[in-house]
């Protein structure tokens, strides 16, 4: 190892003093990668071949209780041994053990070399319809903090995505608004008195070091790990299309020697992306839940965090002993939240077959991943035969419109319950529960159990409407080109007498109306208020804020251009970040800035430049086609069998089709033809060898673009 005189020192000086104390960081080490993958992992991600290149002793599981880590629990990946990590902050956190570094760590720490290194790879499919973001959350720590940095022992981890858009592989680990990776050096700055430069630091990239995401762990209370200084919680996070598989490789390293740990950790189910739910309701909560034939049906409910315009794909499998189609109405593999909601759902209804069949039969219900068709999670339902019931019921009454309205209904609490008309009912099928009627509306409670008759009591709420204003989203990113609809909606939508005021006026059509457009040229945010009146006074309101974005500018476009046939045109496009070339069958990648397009055809490209935000800018290319191409005819061969000019055919063909090719002999006696391209006339006729003489051929070829060539004339054959 490859210490300074001073590092040395301090090193020894701090071993002495180091003692062991028990904190509140639980760390259990010697973890397989699929252990690591499974914490790490949350919604909508099916992870393939976890590999974990790393000391059993350098990679754990943690939990935490709430402490300045601010990570309640997750996977560390450590140069040293984890469990060290459980220690009083004044505990030396060194090596016990030296191992490789790794290659692509020592490009993000060259020209220094890297040790030690613990990398966690695994292959991933994203559970999406279309590109969405994938984050995860992390806090580097280390013990070169506070006094070796600016240092050349500048410990780096990088987290690297590989895979369509990322090739080569990224790293995602980085400051926050920067292409800066993560490391000692980019963090926190050299303390007075070490002798290590500022301007190491300030190397990393404009801004470094970035003071304000370190913790310094030495003088915090609630400190529960060893470290003398970490990050704040940090998130990666990248753009990935739907149905591709990613790579990702999680690794760190110590740089230029053994002796300092440093760790990585990562916040448990953190690595999401297109977060969606699947929920199950009116599941009878006794005995572990469980439906009951011909009366009880439950409702599978997908859910995603907001609403988007695309749909999302739902994949489900059922199984059990009760049979999908047989035991209950057949439920399909798959259910589509619809563009610009946020949920759906189906119902499952098992049939009354009229057996008494002891126990019960059960269905399980697994969401898979729909593009690797692996489960994500899944629920056992048990079905039972019958269900003794009774039912009470309570009616109320209500005036105003103002306040709440409560519905009550008591009894046994394995009854069905339903409340109608259910808009607005906070539960529907819950025995108390309330609503805010915006109308004058009578409700009715139902309770039911298997074939028997229902029992219902009603009562009417009259009440004044009172608007209820909803603007979504409430805030938004706005493309300076278009126009964009202020998409406002009041409740009750009956009532036909409100009146609507939009603040301010700027920028909109009719601020008079509930739905005006917005449209500027003009980038900036602005936040408008609709306020919303009837005839006798009842208000609402409710804000949004627009964010009016520049368009992007596509630059070096290629200019118009004309191409020999055949050949490979390079097409580029700067400016943007994400690129649409159409039309795309003569291109090779099309979502690429620069794509190759193949000459086979006059093309006009469109491609369109997109920003991180969906605005976008177009621009046009066209490529002609060059169809100039020359065949040669040779006036003489010798079939000799000499290897030179044995046999008489059509010379440069590449593109050309050989449409006619005939040999004559001077009594105008065909005797050699073909279309083949690739062969030619050898001298014999059936196989005997002509004589020397003069013979006359008559050649038609044709070129790609049409073009018919006729060659008539005479050849000599020489022995």
């Amino acid at each position: 190892m490859n210490f300074t005189n001073t590092k040395r020192l301090l090193l020894l000086l701090i071993v002495l003093m180091s003692f062991n104390s028990n904190g509140q960081l639980t760390v259990t080490n010697n973890q397989t990668a699929l252990q690591l993958v499974q914490r790490l992992v949350g919604s909508n991600v099916t992870v393939l071949n976890p590999v974990l290149n790393c000391p059993g002793a350098h990679n754990a599981n943690f939990t935490s209780s709430p402490s300045n880590l601010g990570l309640t629990g997750g996977i560390i990946l450590a140069t040293g041994t984890a469990t060290d990590l459980n220690n009083d902050v004044n505990f030396f956190v060194g090596q016990t053990t030296s191992s490789p570094g790794d290659a692509q760590l020592d490009s993000i720490a060259a020209p220094n070399n890297t040790n030690d290194a613990c990398v966690l790879e695994f292959d991933f499919v994203p559970d999406v319809d279309s590109a969405a973001l994938l984050s995860f959350e992390y806090v580097f720590g280390s013990e070169e903090y506070p006094e070796f940095a600016c240092s050349p022992y500048n410990d780096v981890f990088a987290f690297f995505l590989s895979g369509p858009g990322y090739n080569p592989p990224v790293n995602i680990a980085l400051v926050p608004g920067t292409n800066i990776p993560v490391a000692i050096n980019s963090i926190n700055m050299a303390p007075t008195g070490t002798g290590y430069s500022l301007g190491t630091c300030q190397g990393m990239g404009a801004g470094s070091p970035f003071t304000g995401y370190y913790v310094d762990n030495l003088n915090q209370p609630g400190s529960i790990i060893a470290l003398d200084g970490f990050t704040t919680v940090l998130q990666a996070s990248a753009i990935i299309q739907p149905c591709d598989t990613y790579h990702m490789k999680l690794a760190i390293a110590n740089v230029s020697d053994h002796a300092y740990q440093s760790a990585v950790f990562l916040r448990e189910n953190s690595f999401t992306v297109d977060t969606v739910t699947l929920d199950l309701s009116g599941v009878l909560a006794t005995d572990n839940g469980y439906l009951i034939e011909g009366c009880t049906p439950a409702t599978i409910t997908a859910s995603r965090t907001m609403a988007t315009p695309r749909k999302k794909k739902i994949c489900l499998d059922f199984s059990g002993t009760a049979v999908n189609g047989v035991d209950y109405p057949f439920l399909a593999d798959s259910i589509i939240i619809q563009p610009n909601t946020t949920s759906t759902s189906v119902v499952l209804n098992p049939f009354q077959d009229n057996f008494d069949e002891p126990g019960f039969e059960t269905i399980k219900i697994r969401r898979l991943n729909c593009c690797s068709l692996e489960p994500i999670d899944s629920v056992v339902i048990q079905v039972r035969d019958s269900l003794k019931m009774s039912l009470l019921s309570k009616d109320t009454t209500i005036c105003g419109g103002s306040g709440l309205v409560t519905l009550h209904a008591s009894g046994d609490p394995l009854y069905d319950f339903s409340w109608t008309p259910p808009a607005g009912i906070a539960n529907p099928n819950d025995t108390l529960t309330t609503v805010s009627p915006t109308t004058t509306t009578t409700y009715t409670v139902t309770a039911s159990y298997g074939g028997c008759p229902t029992l219902s009591r009603s009562f009417t709420a009259f009440v004044e409407p009172i608007p209820i204003v909803s603007i979504a989203p409430t805030d938004t990113n706005f493309c300076i080109r278009d126009p964009y609809l202020l998409n406002a909606q009041v409740e009750p939508s009956w009532f036909q007498n409100y009146t609507y005021t939009w603040t301010p006026t700027t920028h909109l059509d009719d601020p008079t109306v509930m739905q005006p457009y917005f449209y500027t040229k003009e980038a900036g945010t602005t936040t408008y208020v609709l306020t919303v009146n009837t005839p006798i006074g009842c208000i609402g309101s409710d804000s949004i804020t627009i964010t009016a974005r520049p368009l992007p500018v596509l630059v070096d476009v290629t200019p118009d251009f004309t191409a020999k046939y055949g050949d490979i045109a390079q097409l580029n496009a700067g400016g943007a970040t994400f690129y649409t070339w159409t039309p795309t069958r003569l291109l090779d990648y099309p979502n690429e800035k620069d794509p190759k397009a193949t000459a086979t055809d006059t093309a006009t490209f469109q491609v369109i430049g997109t920003d991180k935000y969906g605005c976008r800018d177009t621009a046009y290319v066209k490529m002609d086609i060059d169809y100039t191409m020359f065949e040669m005819i040779p006036n003489a061969f010798s079939p000799n069998g000499d290897g030179r000019n044995d046999v008489f055919s059509v010379k440069n063909m590449k593109f050309q089709r050989l449409i006619e090719f005939r040999v004559f002999n001077r009594w105008g006696q065909e005797i050699f033809s073909t279309t083949d391209a690739n062969r030619g006339w050898d001298g014999t006729h059936k196989g005997i060898p002509q004589e020397i003489g003069v013979y006359h051929y008559l050649i038609r070829i044709t070129t790609p673009n049409g073009l018919q060539r006729t060659y008539k004339g005479d050849v000599s054959l020489l022995r």
